[in-house]
C-alpha cells in the first residue's frame, strides 16, 4: 500500500473541493483548478479531508498503484499554492552580474555581449529584492520551477569560477583549476 496516497490531505478554510466524473475541482477566493484522475483512482470528501483510494476490482490495480501517490501529491500542490503560494530564491554569481524588472519582463546582464531578456509567464511574479537577488514566485509549484530553472540554464553555473545563477541554498561544489608545475 502507498504510504503517500494513502495520507489524508486537509482542506483549509477559505478552499473548496468538488470531485465528479474523475475530475477533482478545487476552488478558492484566488483560483479555481482542476485535475483529472485515472479512472481507478477514487477521490472521497469528509470532514474537511480529501482521502483518495484505488478500486481495486479492476484488473489493472497493479499499475495504477504507483500513480495513486502522485495525484495526491498533485493535489496537496494545488491546495497549499492556493493557500500560501510557492517561491525560490535565486542568486546571481559573477562581477557586473545584474538583473533589472520591467512589467512583464527580466532583464539579466550576465557578462554576454548583450543583455538578455526573459519574459515572464502569466501566472508567475518575478521580483528583484537585489541586483543580484532575484525571487520567483507564483500559484503552481511546477510553473514557479520551471521558470527558476530556465533563468538558471541562461548562464549556468560554472564551478571553476563560481559565477552563475543558483537557486538560494543549493550546494554548489567548488572545483579548484589544476596548475602546471
Amino acid at each position: 500500500m502507498s504510504r503517500i496516497g494513502a495520507a489524508p490531505i486537509n482542506i483549509p478554510v477559505g478552499v473548496s473541493v468538488e470531485y465528479s466524473d474523475g475530475k477533482v475541482l478545487i476552488k478558492s477566493a484566488k483560483a479555481e483548478k482542476e485535475l483529472r484522475l485515472c479512472s481507478n483512482v477514487v477521490c472521497n470528501v469528509v470532514d474537511n479531508q480529501l482521502l483518495l483510494s484505488v478500486d481495486q476490482s479492476k484488473d489493472n490495480y497493479g499499475k495504477i498503484k504507483p500513480i495513486w501517490g502522485t495525484y495526491r501529491s498533485n493535489i496537496n500542490n494545488i491546495i497549499n499554492g492556493m493557500v500560501n503560494g510557492f517561491s525560490v530564491d535565486l542568486e546571481i554569481n559573477g562581477v557586473g552580474y545584474k538583473a533589472e524588472c520591467y512589467d512583464k519582463y527580466l532583464t539579466l546582464y550576465l557578462g554576454y555581449s548583450h543583455s538578455v531578456k526573459y519574459k515572464v509567464p502569466k501566472d508567475v511574479e518575478i521580483k528583484c529584492v537585489k541586483p543580484t537577488h532575484l525571487v520567483v514566485s507564483g500559484m503552481d509549484k511546477q510553473k514557479v520551477y520551471v521558470v527558476a530553472s530556465d533563468i538558471c540554464k541562461i548562464r549556468k553555473y560554472d564551478p571553476y569560477k563560481g559565477k552563475g545563477i543558483v537557486i538560494q541554498g543549493k550546494f554548489m561544489l567548488r572545483k579548484v583549476v589544476s596548475k602546471k608545475k
